[in-house]
């Protein structure tokens, strides 16, 4: 039988997840690539396909919602080892016995980055081409943020700093990019089970950019830039310009 997650531990204290890697195309192919670049720990699903309710004998679940995600088998499956990775980083364990290679330290920041697609529609919404929406927490009423805003800043500056094609924007207050919905699993760490040390961002990829494997490679290679340097670099001051949708 056919893996429907694949969950690899990796040397950096970096998680990707590919929630809809069974819809959204090529978004596991993103996560696995840059995974393998990173040296990180990555969580993709390549078998649960998005659905409204839970079957697991049909293969169906959302795994970007939390109440899917804590339903029994999607748990075991595709949460289980998202926690099992973080709670490593956060506790100083790792499976690498060479003290040199890039060991974690206790209650070290965990780097959490959730991997989505979108369609190539933003770019008319825009009216510009879009490279990346990242979403971070933004609400109409009340912000519920998954990562410090200077985490945000730096990952927007550096994005443009590498990206040769379409900029980054920012998923708007309360907007479907914004990664704010209580059930959204960009959440998981502040409304189910709140860990300041977790630092969580959605990305969503536009078609264009991951439409076949060589696109996805790319895209995975740009982003590996973006975050090895993002793990690298401490606090940032600036704060670059805010483009939302």
């Amino acid at each position: 039988m056919k893996e429907r997650v694949i969950a690899i531990i990796g040397n950096r204290p970096i998680i990707l997840v590919a929630p809809h890697g069974a819809d959204d195309v090529n978004t596991d192919i993103v996560a696995e690539h840059a995974a393998k670049i990173l040296s990180c720990c990555v969580v993709a699903n390549r078998g649960f396909q998005r659905s409204n309710d839970v079957d697991v004998e049909r293969d169906k679940a959302d795994c970007n919602k939390i109440n899917h995600c804590l339903s029994e088998v999607v748990f075991e499956e595709f949460l289980k080892p998202i926690l099992k990775f973080k709670d490593k980083i956060t506790q100083g364990i790792h499976q690498n016995k060479n003290p040199i290679k890039n060991m974690y330290s206790p209650y070290e920041t965990v780097h959490l980055f959730f991997i989505h697609g979108c369609g190539d529609m933003v770019n008319k919404e825009a009216k510009e081409q879009v490279g990346l929406i990242v979403g971070y927490g933004l609400g109409v009423k009340k912000d519920s943020l998954t990562c410090d805003v200077w985490r945000k800043n730096l990952f927007v500056h550096l994005y443009r700093k590498f990206s040769k094609n379409g900029d980054i924007f920012e998923g708007k207050c309360g907007g479907k990019y914004a990664g704010r919905n209580k059930n959204n699993l960009n959440q998981y760490f502040r409304k189910k089970d709140m860990d300041v040390r977790v630092q969580s961002m959605q990305l969503e990829i536009p078609y264009s950019f991951r439409k076949t494997k060589d696109n996805a490679i790319d895209t995975a290679n740009l982003l590996s830039s973006v975050i090895m340097d993002y793990y690298r670099q401490g606090k940032f001051e600036l704060e670059p310009n805010k483009k939302l949708i």
